[in-house]
């Protein structure tokens, strides 16, 4: 292990003991920024939660951007930590940094380091630095658990699924428990709404279109007062934004049609809402080539939101392998493989460089 790679080891696992949560990674910005600052000549912009560092390789104005996360989970004992792997996807960009100084890059590279992924927030605030800057291309990656370690994967078209958290509450009349003709309850409601779930997910198995439910709450602990109120939470997730939207709005649609019928009022809230993350082909086509990479034969199911750059710059996502046994993201025995911050860095690296 040369000098670099351990320095970077080193610095992953000082962001892995300093895991924050999603808009509140103050500690993170700045131990990222002290690490460029003692170990690069990158020009650093500070834009107050997110900030990005500037390789100037040529005289030319545009530039091409390399973006990592950095913000932390909630964890199940009541601690933050790094459950998906964003300590290691900024630790890596740093090291892709130093190598394009090493190498002297003939190429203008923007390193932009984003929070508040896991919410789906992040790329929205960090996407004023197409306004501030000329970037001609983004690209950004993500660790893969149960893929061969330190293997590209990327696909043209949609990588990583689009998805939006679904609150529905259901609200009746209270009354005694004695007396339940004289309230009105949301529980017929609710399990309607919950046999229509299947019977959309039945009819969506052609497509990777699908709903999960997170959570049911109603009534309360009183055994005298019946329940008058219901709480439905869900995802819904689709390999494209048009058809989560569809599937939303049958959804939304069934479920206000049966509150009416019920006499019971109907409201909803969406929640950490995430475009499909959809490269555009010739960008995952030089991933793939640029990388020795595999074609990513179906989208991830999962979320990022790194789709809301795709939005407005062109650019690709790929992935990274981090092991066949590697635990999953988002479980607790997760963390971001040390093996893998080179072969994540290397990918950046040669993304800019080969032709």
């Amino acid at each position: 292990m040369d000098v670099q790679e351990r320095k970077i080891r080193e610095l992953r696992h000082l962001l892995h003991e300093n895991a924050e949560l999603s808009g509140k990674e103050e500690k993170t910005r700045r131990i990222l920024k002290e690490f460029l600052r003692e170990n690069t000549h990158l020009e650093i912009k500070d834009e107050g939660p997110w900030f990005y560092a500037k390789y100037k390789g040529n005289p030319g104005d545009s530039w091409v951007a390399l973006r990592a996360d950095f913000d932390a989970l909630p964890a199940k004992d009541g601690t933050v930590k790094h459950l998906c792997g964003h300590d290691g996807h900024a630790a890596a960009l740093c090291y892709t940094g130093m190598l394009l100084e090493e190498n002297h890059v003939k190429e203008n590279v923007i390193l932009l380091f984003q929070p508040a992924e896991e919410t789906g927030t992040g790329a929205v605030l960090c996407s004023g630095l197409f306004e501030k800057e000329n970037v001609r291309a983004i690209y950004g990656c993500h660790n893969l658990p149960g893929f061969p370690l330190g293997t590209v994967y990327t696909r043209p078209g949609t990588f990583a699924c689009a998805s939006r958290g679904l609150e529905m509450t259901l609200t009746g009349k209270p009354t005694h428990a004695a007396y339940p003709e004289n309230g009105i309850s949301p529980a017929p409601v609710l399990g309607k709404l919950l046999r229509r779930i299947d019977e959309l997910n039945e009819s969506a198995k052609e497509k990777l279109c699908m709903i999960t439910v997170i959570g049911a709450d109603m009534g309360s602990e009183s055994y005298g007062i019946a329940a008058d109120q219901a709480v439905l939470r869900v995802t819904l997730r689709a390999e494209n934004d048009e058809d989560l939207a569809s599937f939303e709005a049958g959804l939304l649609n069934y479920a206000g049609k049966l509150c009416a019928e019920r006499k019971l009022e109907f409201s909803f809230r969406v929640l950490d809402p995430f475009p499909a993350t959809v490269n555009v082909p010739e960008h995952a086509e030089h991933i793939l080539k640029a990388c020795g990479g595999k074609v990513l034969e179906t989208p991830m199911r999962w979320s990022e939101d790194f789709g809301n750059y795709l939005r407005g710059c062109p650019g690709a996502f790929f992935g990274i392998g981090s092991g066949e046994n590697c635990p999953g993201l988002h479980t607790e025995n997760y963390e971001y493989p040390d093996e893998i911050l080179r072969f994540t860095a290397h990918a950046f690296f040669d993304i800019v460089t080969v032709k």
